[in-house]
């Protein structure tokens, strides 16, 4: 409570979210005992009702599930629906997570900090041992990268966005994304009027998500709120990118959190007027080549002619004069 307090105090603009993963970890002492037998299935309805898109369907369900297993009168049924806009993922939907919520490793961190903490703990000592948790995480997540670009990412889509994310994403979510794009191809795509869309799933005959796309801007945005809530695109707003052939998913949508770490462009290209253009070109060029890289990687074929093409690509490169700070415009006007 007195965290609950400190972070409505000192962050009031900043939610304030309970685990899911937390809550779960005491279902077992909760009401195994009193649902007996029909534990699992109350547990199987009670995720169901957690992932629900709609508050009203989720009030609805929980009404229709505490009736169907007697659950009248239970203080812990009672304390979890006066605290849902805290956990239940229906409440949270617009509020960036970053799927921490969630995290499946929390209980470890509770554990972890349980330990460190008591009424003699020192706050320095506390920071010093959360400093090498952050540490071994941020290693951890280094190496996953290494050992991504090491491997050929296996991509589960012909769709051009899918090696986009795999160049640009660091591997969480590049995973993330790719699952969704893979339930994309499930979708139906209706073209409302202007830029609203509606997105459901082809054995639905009904429901759905809206979909607004604004072209101008490149903005896209869905019902569902998901990329407001996780920082990564729904299969509702891919599925209407990849109708409307966008063969890269715009920059908007490339959170810098989720970003592997980049080189930087060389120094020839910083300093001129169009710097800004350059930088974007070289990253832009960085992601073609890890796709090249990825799809070369499939077939001893596929790394024979890449190799072959790369080769007389670089001697060519090779041949052309040196010129620094050099604009897109006057690039193309030396063409």
């Amino acid at each position: 409570m007195h965290l609950k307090e400190a972070v409505q105090k000192e962050l009031p603009n900043t939610k304030h979210a309970l685990s899911i993963g937390l809550i779960a970890s005491r279902f077992p002492s909760w009401f195994n005992a009193v649902l007996g037998r029909h534990y699992n299935d109350w547990e199987n309805e009670f995720y169901r009702l957690h992932n629900m898109e709609s508050t009203m369907d989720f009030d609805l369900g929980w009404s229709d599930m505490v009736s169907c297993y007697g659950l009248h009168g239970n203080r812990h049924i009672a304390s979890l629906f006066a605290s849902r806009k805290l956990w239940a993922s229906p409440y949270l939907r617009g509020h960036f997570l970053a799927g921490l919520a969630a995290l499946p490793g929390i209980s470890k961190i509770k554990d972890f900090i349980q330990r460190l903490l008591s009424a003699q703990t020192c706050l320095s000592r506390l920071i010093e041992q959360v400093a090498v948790v952050v540490d071994y995480k941020d290693q951890a997540g280094e190496q996953q990268i290494a050992q991504q670009n090491s491997e050929n990412t296996i991509l589960k889509t012909a769709a051009p966005v899918e090696g986009h994310a795999a160049a640009v994403f660091t591997p969480y979510a590049f995973y993330e994304l790719q699952d969704e794009l893979v339930e994309a191809a499930h979708y139906a795509y209706f073209h409302l009027e202007g830029n609203a869309f509606l997105v459901r799933h082809h054995t639905k005959t009904d429901g759905g998500c809206n979909v607004t796309w604004n072209q101008k801007e490149e903005l896209i945005s869905c019902s569902c709120q998901m990329f407001e809530s996780s920082g990564i695109l729904c299969r509702h707003a891919l599925r209407v990118l990849t109708t409307l052939n966008y063969f890269q998913i715009p920059d908007h949508y490339l959170p810098v959190r989720w970003h592997r770490t980049q080189p930087q462009p060389s120094k020839s290209l910083i300093g001129g007027p169009d710097h800004g253009r350059s930088y974007e070109r070289v990253k832009a060029l960085q992601s073609m080549v890890s796709v090249l890289v990825s799809e070369a990687g499939k077939s001893e074929e596929r790394m024979d002619l890449a190799t072959q093409e790369v080769s007389v690509l670089l001697s060519r490169i090779r041949q052309q004069p040196v010129v620094p700070n050099v604009s897109g415009d006057s690039v193309r006007r030396q063409r």
